[in-house]
C-alpha cells in the first residue's frame, strides 16, 4: 500500500512537473513571437519616415521641426544595426516616439493631404507599436517572475527559460488644450457731465419769486 501511494506521487510529480515545463516554454516561444512582431512594427516605421519628410515641403513645414525626427531616426536605426538588445534600444525608440508626436500629434491648420495622409498612417502605427510593446513586456513579466519564484524558477531551469529585458515604451504625452482667454469685464460708459441733472440754476430756490413776509402783507 504504502508503495502504491509513493508511486502515487512520485506520478502527479511528474506531471505536474512536464505540465510546468512545457508552460514556460510555451511562454517564451509567445515572448519570441512577440519580439519579432515589435521589431517589424519597429523597422516600418523606420520606412514611414522618409514619406512624411518629403510630404512636409507641400505642407510649408519648417525644416527646424523636422531635424529632430530625422536624427531620432537616425540613432534608432544605427542602434538596430548594431544589433543591441530590444531593451536598450527602448530610450532611442521612446525619443522618436515623442519628436513624431510633436511633429503630427495635432494636425490643425495643416491642409496638404499627402502630409496629412502619411501622418495619420504614422499615428497608427505608433498605437500598434504600443499594442505590441505591452503585450511583450506582459510576456516577459510572466517569464521574470516564473525565473524569481519557487518552485516555478525550479521549472525554469528545467525548461531552459531564464529573465528577459523588457522594451519600456513611454506614452506620447497628450495635446495640450489652450483655453480661450476669458472676456474683460468693461464698466458702463459714464454719461456725459452735462446730460445729469444736478442742483444748477435750473432748481427752484428761495429766491425773489417766492412770496415773503414784505410791505405787501397786511397787519393785523
Amino acid at each position: 500500500m504504502a508503495l502504491v501511494i509513493v508511486v502515487a506521487i512520485v506520478v502527479v510529480l511528474l506531471l505536474w512537473t512536464r505540465a510546468a515545463v512545457r508552460r514556460l516554454r510555451v511562454l517564451k516561444s509567445r515572448h519570441r513571437d512577440s519580439l519579432r512582431l515589435l521589431t517589424n512594427e519597429l523597422d516600418d516605421r523606420y520606412d514611414q519616415v522618409p514619406a512624411l519628410v518629403a510630404a512636409s515641403a507641400g505642407a510649408g513645414m519648417d525644416r527646424s521641426r523636422l531635424s529632430p525626427v530625422v536624427g531620432a531616426r537616425s540613432l534608432a536605426i544605427a542602434m538596430r544595426d548594431q544589433r543591441l538588445p530590444l531593451g536598450e534600444r527602448a530610450a532611442a525608440e521612446n525619443t522618436l516616439s515623442a519628436a513624431l508626436h510633436d511633429l503630427i500629434g495635432v494636425l490643425d491648420g495643416v491642409n496638404h493631404w499627402p502630409f496629412i495622409r502619411v501622418a495619420r498612417e504614422l499615428q497608427t502605427r505608433e498605437q500598434r507599436i504600443a499594442g505590441a510593446a505591452r503585450v511583450h513586456n506582459d510576456l516577459g513579466r510572466a517569464i521574470n517572475t516564473a525565473t524569481t519564484t519557487f518552485p516555478a524558477s525550479v521549472f525554469a531551469r528545467l525548461a531552459a527559460v531564464g529573465p528577459v529585458p523588457l522594451f519600456e515604451v513611454a506614452a506620447p504625452p497628450a495635446p495640450t488644450a489652450v483655453a480661450p482667454p476669458e472676456p474683460v469685464a468693461t464698466a458702463p460708459a459714464s454719461a456725459p457731465g452735462g446730460d445729469a441733472p444736478t442742483g444748477g440754476s435750473d432748481a427752484p430756490t428761495g429766491g425773489s419769486d417766492a412770496p415773503t413776509g414784505g410791505s405787501d402783507t397786511v397787519a393785523a
